[in-house]
């Protein structure tokens, strides 16, 4: 009977030495690996820091009561003002629940969806301006009334459509001039004021990517006042999608909610951001305001 051959020890002391260099590149290949996540979890640190002192200044489940709610802000050191009578003396924010009812609010959706349905972004997000035209589609934008020709409608809006689109504007800006005490005739609608349908697909474009920390003077400098009207409810048709004043050491958050608004100053002392939607679809609309008569804009009148 032939005996058995064992290993030769030649063999043996090869094999480990072709493991070696695999062992010694082991921590390196470990660094690159930690400093790759470490890059990553900074890019997307936005989408789920809480800070433990963060305040809920507005609840999805409560109703603000019937004065709204009020938190004041400091205001810029070098704030200068320009239009006396109509900028902000005290700097913050305000938020209302019985402005707009949730029928309305509805209806809205159903507005914003008739435009929405002749385009759409290709990322997470989809812009309709009714005073511009300007609709989402794909990667750009095209002239929602020119889509709505092409496709035989004859009237895209109703003149009921555009009756309850004025209406809602102008009770917030009504609630403006008395919350910040503004002269008759000083406050101006701006552009761009604007629909938005926002839900949890992957980016496109930078355009897409809505939850970085910013304030609105710096994209819009004509911006005074910055109103935000909720169409639907976090935690219940969305989630994800919350908003927060990204104040020095303190996130303040507002849970959208059908028929919220939420009004505050548009300077450096509201820097903000929307959350990542991490489901379902969220529905709001961003209606801003000037003192600058230079740049006011007139309500929609759709030729569709």
């Amino acid at each position: 009977m032939a005996k058995s051959k064992k290993p030769s020890a030649a063999k043996s002391s090869g094999s480990e030495e072709g493991l070696q260099p695999v062992v010694n590149s082991l921590p390196r290949i470990l660094f690159t690996f930690l400093i790759a996540g470490a890059a990553i979890l900074y890019r997307l640190q936005p989408l789920w820091r809480e800070n433990p002192n963060a305040m809920v200044l507005a609840m999805w489940n409560s109703t603000v009561g019937t004065n709204g709610m009020v938190q004041k802000v400091p205001c810029p050191e070098n704030q200068k003002v320009e239009y006396s009578g109509c900028e902000a003396a005290t700097c913050g924010r305000y938020i209302l629940d019985r402005l707009v009812t949730n029928e309305e609010a509805e209806k809205l959706i159903a507005i914003a969806e008739k435009g929405m349905s002749l385009g759409g972004g290709s990322g997470g997000a989809t812009i309709l301006d009714l005073h511009s035209g300007a609709l989402s589609v794909g990667t750009k934008f095209a002239d929602v009334r020119e889509l709505a020709k092409k496709s035989g409608i004859k009237e895209l809006f109703s003149y009921e459509d555009l009756k309850l689109y004025r209406s809602v504007k102008n009770r917030i800006q009504v609630e403006i001039e008395k919350k910040w005490k503004i002269g008759p005739g000083k406050l101006k609608l701006t552009k761009p004021t604007f629909f938005s349908r926002m839900t949890d697909r992957r980016p496109s474009t930078v355009h897409d990517e809505y939850w970085h920390v910013h304030t609105d003077t710096e994209q819009y400098d004509r911006f005074h006042y910055t109103s935000l009207l909720y169409l639907n409810t976090y935690h219940t048709d969305f989630k994800g999608g919350r908003f927060m004043f990204d104040s020095p050491g303190n996130n303040n958050t507002v849970h959208p909610k059908a028929g919220r608004v939420s009004i505050f100053t548009s300077g450096t002392e509201n820097p903000h951001h929307v959350e990542r939607v991490t489901s379902g679809t969220r529905y709001a609309i961003t209606i801003p305001f000037t003192c600058d008569p230079e740049y006011a804009i007139a309500d929609p009148q759709m030729e569709v």
